[in-house]
């Protein structure tokens, strides 16, 4: 299967169609540029106000940034940091070239829903381990926004544990102190993520949106009622685009189901999905039946109940601001490739997809354990056996592998120049070369296993650094919080990262802390 990410981003001509352009063109196109949503300033200065942000957003015209996630505990894993860093360097550069305000927005989606997933956030202990953290809840928050899920006492408990787990320093009783005072502040679940998003960027001009204010509502509501008008509208768009992709060689990474509707309807607390079927919407989770009529009431008066879906939320963002480009993961670069035939059903400019900047945390201790162990840290995409018969054969090196390496080496030399001549002869092929190298290889694991204590060593060396790296053979930055290193370095870490961020390249590159 390709990679949509990878050809997108050397711009394949077969992509084209999907995208506004490629990514690499961005710094060379006139930035869109217009006046925020009516109210929509107003808004962020009061919300930014109460949230603890110092960022404002400007008066007149201005481009924008754009990158989002739904909360999560402590804000989940490393790469909603990246997102934000990315945003703020683009925005940075994109003013300094056009003399014109460019801002960054973070979109905290606090109208997500899915709770299973937000609750749970992992931290790398001082162990080197790492730690999965869960918030339960007493009373049942399924099927909640997370600007309803409510913030009980176990949360005062889960900083306590991730506090005293982390590598500490000086910087520990001022984080953990921080922590518990926006918790008490919180009001919910995604109130207290966009506070700790707020500490986070301090003096920086990310400005932070949350998706149940009542202006996203109020620009959203157009955009609702014309999908009532037409239910199957956006999701058959969405599907199309799907098939594209798919006879082109991608694997599409949105597919609506049957009669999906493109929104959201919150009846009693909980977001309901919508779907269209026999000539009416329907809530399948609780089996209630509306007619059109009954929506666009309900629309008209009250649209703070209505939530658009994650394509349908591309349209609003623009609609609220003048987006220039969205910073996305490689997931989200794959979805927004779905997405061009909804901006052009609204008249709207589609924003550049710009991919995030993906990030690996090291020190200079562990580059130097890298070094001791032979590995680098792209290695840590193997097996765990694979690595550690590599780290292995570095401990052990020494006159006897060296001289069975070059016994090998001659052998094999032989074997070949043997072959290639009874293959004049139309000999039958000799296994005997397949036989010795294979006791040969016996031989060299041996060697290497030969002293357990150094064995034991390097077994713990590489768990340390694979978990570490690549928790689970994934990419640190897709499973660890930033409080796992916040503790230690403390709140000046997040500036580090993003003056160091390499926004240019898409590939991992490094900070050592």
């Amino acid at each position: 299967m390709k990679s949509i990410q990878a050809d997108y981003i050397r711009g394949a001509p077969e992509l084209a169609e999907f995208y506004a352009g490629s990514p690499r063109e961005l710094f060379d196109k006139k930035p869109t540029a217009g006046p925020l949503y009516p109210g929509l300033c107003e808004a962020l200065r009061a919300y930014g106000a109460s949230i603890g942000t110092t960022a404002l957003p400007p008066d007149g015209d201005v481009s924008a940034i754009v990158t989002g996630q739904q909360p999560v505990l402590f804000t989940g894993p490393l790469y909603t940091v990246y997102k934000a860093a990315t945003a703020i360097r683009i925005a940075e550069r994109l003013e300094q070239q056009r003399g014109a305000p460019c801002v960054p927005v973070f979109w905290l989606a606090s109208d997500d829903h899915d709770f299973a997933e937000a609750r749970t956030t992992h931290m790398l202990t001082k162990q080197h381990e790492p730690l999965a953290l869960t918030y339960v809840l007493k009373t049942n928050a399924d099927g909640f926004p997370m600007h309803r899920v409510p913030l009980e006492p176990s949360l005062h408990t889960l900083i306590d544990t991730m506090a005293d787990a982390a590598t500490g320093s000086e910087y520990r009783d001022e984080v953990r102190a921080f922590l518990h005072a926006s918790l008490d502040a919180a009001v919910s679940f995604s109130d207290w993520s966009a506070r700790l998003l707020a500490r986070l960027f301090q003096g920086t001009p990310l400005l932070i949106f949350t998706t149940e204010l009542p202006v996203m509502r109020a620009a959203s509501a157009p955009i609702i009622e014309r999908e009532i008008a037409d239910p199957l509208w956006s999701s058959t768009r969405v599907n199309e685009a799907a098939a594209r992709l798919i006879a082109l060689g991608y694997e599409a990474q949105l597919v609506k189901g049957q009669g999906d509707c493109g929104f959201f309807l919150e009846v009693e607390g909980k977001r309901c999905k919508v779907v269209y079927e026999q000539g009416a919407f329907v809530l399948p989770s609780l089996g209630w039946r509306y007619s059109a009529d009954e929506l666009l009431n309900t629309l008209a008066a009250e649209p703070e109940r209505f939530s658009p879906n994650a394509a349908l939320r591309s349209v609003v963002q623009q609609r609220l601001f003048p987006v220039h480009a969205y910073v996305g993961g490689p997931g989200e670069i794959a979805y927004w490739g779905q997405f061009k035939p909804l901006f052009d059903n609204v008249s709207a400019p589609m924003p550049v997809v710009y991919p995030r900047a993906q990030v690996r945390l090291s020190s200079t201790k562990l580059n130097k354990l890298l070094t001791r162990c032979g590995l680098n840290a792209d290695d840590f995409s193997a097996p765990l056996e694979q690595i550690e018969e590599k780290a292995l054969a570095t401990a052990a090196a020494g006159p006897a592998l060296e001289a069975l390496a070059r016994c090998r080496a001659e052998i094999a030399q032989s074997v070949g120049i043997l072959e290639q001549t009874l293959s004049t002869v139309k000999a039958p092929p000799l296994a005997v070369g397949d036989r010795v190298f294979g006791e040969l290889d016996k031989a060299r694991r041996t060697l290497e296993r030969a002293d357990s204590a150094k064995v034991e060593t390097v077994r713990q060396n590489v768990m340390r650094l694979a978990n570490t790296f690549a928790p689970w053979r994934k990419p640190q930055e897709r499973v660890y919080t930033v409080f796992s290193f916040l503790f230690e370095h403390g709140w000046d870490l997040v500036p580090r990262i993003i003056r160091e961020i390499d926004i240019d390249s898409f590939t991992t590159g490094e900070i050592e802390l």
